[in-house]
């Protein structure tokens, strides 16, 4: 699956024709999967629903781009941060259960399957969401991540699209971080500057300073982004409107506007205003750190006891 003006392979030299459709639906993938359905498409790749083909289990399976795949930069980054997101096994994270590359040359991360709407759907849908609400999905995000960050790894692309919210046995939300694929580890700052000329690794409305200006970023990066997310959670909008480009620079150099301000009549927990802005700060220092703080905020805030 190349993209773009490619005619030839850049790998064996074989001509390339125009798929009519997608090439790997119905087919079986990396002799063990078969794709059933396309379920999304990225800067990287395709996600596909995907069943093993001697088991009952499913997955979703991210294929990247053949364009990708050729290029050895991202094939070291992507072994790498694959390998990585192997480390994570939690019930507030999607994950990874095989990643590897397919006899014709294309790179793939084969996760578990979340089967239901991402935040992003519902915050469209449904949103300004409840107080109880809001706790209850933020609890389990920042769970969630704090699971991540205690394993090395920061996700740097954290948003409602990225966050899966399933029904648990008892008829609860689960929700669930995935597209962990542009995760770095964390003590490797300098070795994942490895990149491809043009790729935005993140996504502007939720980008700390740091991430946008290509300062050194960690775990609080990783916050910045939680934040925005609380606050659309609250607000049911982001701190500002604008493209990409233009909210990544107020993110950069404006205070986000109370939620008063931003949607006149709205009434907010202010406990949970309060974390949104502590976490928006522009300097990475000014933020909670770690994210078990938050963990530790959010529980106080529900009333349950801390419990290590």
């Amino acid at each position: 699956m190349f993209r773009g003006s490619y005619v030839c392979c850049p790998r064996d030299g074989a001509s390339l024709v125009p798929a009519t459709g997608d090439p790997l639906v119905g087919t079986t993938f990396a002799t063990r999967y078969i794709i059933e359905e396309l379920l999304g498409e990225g800067a990287m790749g395709r996600v596909y629903r995907a069943r093993h083909a001697r088991m009952s289990r499913k997955f979703a399976i991210k294929v990247l781009f053949g364009d990708c795949s050729i290029d050895a930069k991202m094939c070291a980054r992507f072994a790498r941060e694959a390998e990585a997101s192997s480390r994570l096994s939690h019930v507030n994270v999607i994950g990874v259960v095989d990643f590897g590359e397919t006899a014709e040359g294309l790179l793939f991360l084969v996760m578990d399957l979340a089967d239901g709407p991402d935040l992003a759907t519902i915050l469209a849908g449904e949103g300004p969401l409840s107080a109880t609400r809001v706790l209850d999905l933020m609890l389990q995000v920042s769970e969630g991540l704090a699971h991540a960050h205690g394993r090395g790894l920061v996700h740097r692309d954290l948003k409602p699209a990225n966050v899966i919210v399933e029904r648990d046995e008892q008829g609860g939300e689960l929700a669930r971080i995935g597209d962990f694929g542009i995760a770095v580890v964390a003590e490797d700052h300098q070795a994942t500057r490895l990149t491809t000329a043009g790729l935005v690794l993140g996504t502007p409305h939720y980008m700390a300073p740091e991430q946008a200006t290509a300062d050194a970023i960690d775990e609080r990066t990783d916050l910045f982004a939680l934040g925005i997310v609380l606050y659309e959670m609250l607000a049911g909008v982001l701190p500002f409107d604008g493209t990409g480009i233009e909210i990544a620079r107020k993110n950069l150099s404006c205070d986000p506007p109370p939620i008063a301000e931003r949607v006149p009549g709205l009434q907010v927990d202010p406990e949970l205003e309060a974390l949104a802005f502590h976490l928006m700060q522009k300097a990475p220092s000014a933020r909670p750190q770690p994210a078990r703080e938050v963990v530790d905020r959010l529980v106080l805030s529900e009333g349950l006891p801390i419990v290590r």
